[in-house]
């Protein structure tokens, strides 16, 4: 198990609700960030997740995990911040904390907040796009996340899109450091196409298109699948090839049937890290066709604020749509 910081130093504390293993752009960039930083003088604190304990064993730096829920619903969200709020006053009491960093606005931004006036332990807020769309429009909502900001030493938006979303919203441009993520240019790289996943997926002299990510509707699967149907017009042997799991699985799945095109879709489930290179070195082309959620409730108005994945692909030589 990686060693506690010692308390006579001061620490960084981020805690956040998408941290490895969970799968998403946040946990990536998280993680890419807090493993180049002193191991002694930071700890993350996020939800106790199957294949956690294998995760934080091969790490240096020290993870706290706890029972925390992941879902969107608004009662979830609650619970998070209570939750949150109560292992963050834990934690400032029993630690050095120097600087508390808010992994989400709502279900975690409150906690640094109580943690400056009870403590005066200064925190960050990072933000990722549509928030404000989200839970603007609920006055309660909208005052909390305004007063979290207010009182935050900066808020860190994930690209320049997001920061105009909360200018637009009266926050200053100078209360803002834009954050934008980067990509490890030495894990992904352009190869040749692996023989064992050509063959795995039968991709013998076929042109291959890829999304990778969370099935989510704002991805906007649904999209590339209905454009199949005019794309295999002029390139008969192209096949999609959708990477990673999701709510929207069998929905996708099952427009793919309907359309006739299940022979020409794939769907890989999850993927590791690991292998994510030799996935994006098989495709000829990498799209993602972002949209705002319209069809779920708890998620309605949300948006791509970034896209790591397009830096991936990038990275890897693929063309990017």
């Amino acid at each position: 198990m990686n060693d506690k910081p010692q308390s006579s130093k001061k620490i960084s504390l981020l805690i956040t609700n998408d941290f490895p293993p969970i799968v998403s752009g946040i946990s990536t960039v998280f993680y890419q960030i807090w493993k180049r930083l002193p191991p002694d003088r930071i700890m993350i604190l996020a939800p106790e997740v199957p294949g956690c304990n294998e995760f934080d064993k091969r790490e240096s730096f020290h993870i706290i995990r706890k029972r925390i829920p992941t879902g969107e619903s608004g009662k979830t969200k609650l619970v998070k911040m209570i939750f949150n709020i109560f292992y963050a006053l834990c934690y400032a009491k029993k630690y050095n904390i120097g600087k508390l960093h808010c992994g989400q606005i709502l279900s975690v931004g409150p906690a640094g907040l109580i943690c400056k006036k009870l403590f005066g332990i200064k925190y960050s807020v990072y933000v990722y796009g549509s928030e404000t769309l989200r839970f603007g429009n609920s006055r309660m909502m909208s005052w909390l996340m305004k007063k979290v900001i207010e009182e935050a030493e900066e808020l860190v938006p994930n690209s320049e899109f997001t920061m105009h979303e909360y200018k637009r919203w009266g926050i200053s441009r100078d209360k803002m450091v834009t954050l934008v993520p980067g990509v490890d240019t030495v894990f992904f790289h352009p190869e040749g196409k692996s023989r064992y996943l050509v063959e795995k997926y039968r991709l013998q002299d076929k042109l291959v298109i890829m999304t990778v990510g969370r099935l989510d509707e704002r991805k906007g699967h649904d999209m590339v699948i209905r454009a199949m149907a005019h794309v295999i017009k002029q390139f008969p042997n192209v096949v999609y090839m959708i990477v990673g799991k999701g709510r929207e699985e069998q929905r996708l799945k099952n427009l793919a049937d309907n359309l006739k095109l299940h022979d020409l879709v794939v769907f890989t489930g999850f993927v590791t890290d690991e292998s994510l290179p030799d996935y994006y070195n098989l495709c000829d082309v990498f799209v993602l066709s972002n949209r705002e959620t319209e069809s779920h409730d708890q998620l309605k108005g949300d948006y791509e604020g970034f896209g790591v994945v397009f830096l991936e692909a990038s990275a890897c030589g693929k063309p990017v749509i």
